[in-house]
């Protein structure tokens, strides 16, 4: 397997891992991983960047951190010829009670893979943020608008 293959591997298990303990620990009804725009679905996740090995997180430039969190979003087109991931133009702010945030996403292209990434930082308490994303693609005038709020969880120790 190619290095690249690996850090791939790992940030899905990771993402996966992430996205499994923050549902594990929710008590309320979990947060939609993913919503359906016809031919299109709209895949994200949020998750503390401690999650991310630090080898992975030097790899891709993110600074990880008990109060610092990644949002993934990848979109998938299903056509005659099955699945395949397609480029979009992805924008979007996360809030809590008093402050609003904007998100800045970037593109990462990965054999395969193409998804979108953004960091951002909370003030340290753990808390439920409401997220807000557009997703623009292509043959689509406006972009699918994607609401959701999740619990957010700082990691004690890490991984």
């Amino acid at each position: 397997m190619t290095r690249i293959a690996l850090r791939l591997l790992n940030l899905v298990l990771v993402v996966a891992l992430a996205s499994t303990a923050a549902v594990a620990q929710e008590s309320q009804t979990p947060t939609p991983t993913s919503t359906d725009f016809g031919r299109d679905t709209v895949h994200y996740t949020v998750f503390n960047t401690t999650f991310l090995s630090p080898e992975v997180a030097q790899a891709y430039g993110i600074t990880r951190g008990d109060d610092k969190f990644l949002v993934n979003i990848s979109v998938i087109r299903r056509g005659d010829d099955g699945e395949a991931p397609i480029r979009a133009e992805v924008s979007g702010s996360t809030s809590d009670l008093i402050h609003r945030t904007e998100l800045i996403f970037r593109e990462v292209i990965e054999q395969d893979a193409l998804y979108y990434i953004a960091a951002f930082e909370t003030d340290g308490k753990e808390e439920r943020r409401d997220f807000r994303l557009q997703v623009g693609v292509e043959g689509r005038s406006q972009p699918y608008d994607i609401q959701f709020n999740k619990q957010l969880y700082h990691s004690k120790d890490g991984l």
